[in-house]
């Protein structure tokens, strides 16, 4: 789409990811995302955490029901969509980011994850392996 921008959001999921259907059927996921940015503070020379940066992710289709179905509260992901930006309805001045269209991933810096061909046996339902004697 023209005009629009694509923003990368790494963070915390926070709260319960909401699953909803549209009216022709399309399953769209939405979850807040707490991205806390890292600033390097020169006169201490260290890095510390920034402000609290909270945005409101969308996701649509198949990965919307896969979302809905992996994430948890303070799970680490990975974000990417089209950023827009609106008055926020809560705080009057202030302004609150959205991610729509989002796409989701587990961030491996924190977390293992396991896709349908990798999951271990005994998690998918499957009797251990019995030791050769």
């Amino acid at each position: 789409m023209t005009g629009q921008t694509a923003a990368v959001f790494t963070g915390r999921v926070h709260g319960t990811v909401q699953l909803r259907h549209t009216e022709t059927g399309t399953p769209v996921a939405r979850f807040w995302l707490h991205h806390l940015p890292r600033v390097y503070d020169h006169r201490a020379r260290q890095w510390t955490d920034g402000a609290l940066v909270p945005v409101i992710c969308t996701v649509h289709g198949a990965a919307a029901r896969h979302a809905a179905e992996t994430l948890t509260d303070d799970v680490h992901v990975m974000a990417t969509g089209d950023l827009r930006i609106t008055p926020s309805p809560h705080a009057p001045g202030q302004q609150q980011l959205y991610l729509d269209h989002a796409r989701v991933g587990i961030d491996l810096t924190h977390h293992v994850a396991y896709i349908d061909a990798t999951l271990p046996g005994v998690l998918a339902g499957q009797p251990p392996a019995r030791a050769a004697a």
